[in-house]
């Protein structure tokens, strides 16, 4: 089967698309107009990584340390380091499903053009979705108090070659680096916000929420035409569903 391309603009998705993408059926890109929201975005964070007065994310520190200044040659150490700071999430690992819908929330959100990320990250972030590849996402370890930093750190962690990736030719959990190689995808250069970029957002949340939405859209679904069958099979009488008995009830549904 052919994958449907599904072009994300930050505002479209639906949970059908997503669902698609999720499931693997789906390729990615994004439309024009968001092309030319992160450039203009992303022309602001580098000027501003080039003057000397502090701005959060881009040249301080992070959390308690929003007062320390980061000389220009480190800004890309300090992206890094909080990748790899923050990937340390815990327990089982997430099915590919959500996973694959995570890492396409987190394009789809970036397609906003509000973060700005450099352009070629999110190229890296839409070439790896789009090689079926799959990020090593532990189930728990986020507290969600400023988004799911753990568990999308994890996201770029596959993104600069370190850590573990699904391949899918394989079907197992192998070396970044070693997978990255396989299939001719490039290692993210991450320059200053990059990384926090990457990571500030709530998509791990809402990927596993999708799932469980999807699965509670089925179960009604289906709970309609079980309840009909189970009525026929009982030789239930249909005269108690009659409309007008329905109406003297005041509460909808």
């Amino acid at each position: 089967m052919t994958p449907e391309a599904i072009t994300l603009d930050g505002q479209s998705l639906t949970l059908e698309q997503l669902s698609r993408l999720g499931s693997g059926q789906g390729q990615i890109s994004l439309a024009d107009d968001s092309w030319k929201r992160l450039q203009a975005t992303r022309d602001i964070v580098d000027n501003l990584s080039k003057k000397d007065e502090p701005v959060y994310g881009i040249n301080t520190g992070f959390g308690r340390f929003s007062n320390v200044k980061i000389p220009a040659d480190k800004l890309r150490d300090l992206q890094y380091n909080l990748i790899r700071s923050h990937s340390t999430g815990v327990g089982k690992i997430l099915p590919t499903d959500p996973s694959r819908r995570i890492v396409a929330l987190r394009i789809n959100t970036l397609a906003k053009g509000y973060s700005g990320i450099s352009l070629d990250v999110v190229r890296r972030l839409v070439d790896f979705f789009n090689s079926g590849c799959v990020p090593w996402i532990p189930q728990a370890g986020s507290v969600g108090a400023s988004g799911d930093l753990v568990p999308l750190a994890h996201i770029g962690l596959s993104l600069i070659g370190e850590g573990l990736i699904f391949d899918p030719k394989t079907g197992r959990y192998e070396a970044a680096e070693v997978v990255l190689g396989r299939y001719g995808l490039k290692k993210a250069e991450l320059k200053a916000k990059d990384g926090l970029s990457l990571i500030n957002g709530t998509q791990f949340i809402c990927g596993v929420g999708s799932c469980a939405v999807e699965e509670a859209v089925t179960v009604i679904k289906s709970m309609n035409a079980i309840a009909a069958l189970s009525l026929i099979a009982l030789k239930g009488h249909p005269a108690a569903f009659d409309e007008r008995v329905q109406m003297i009830r005041i509460h909808a549904g």
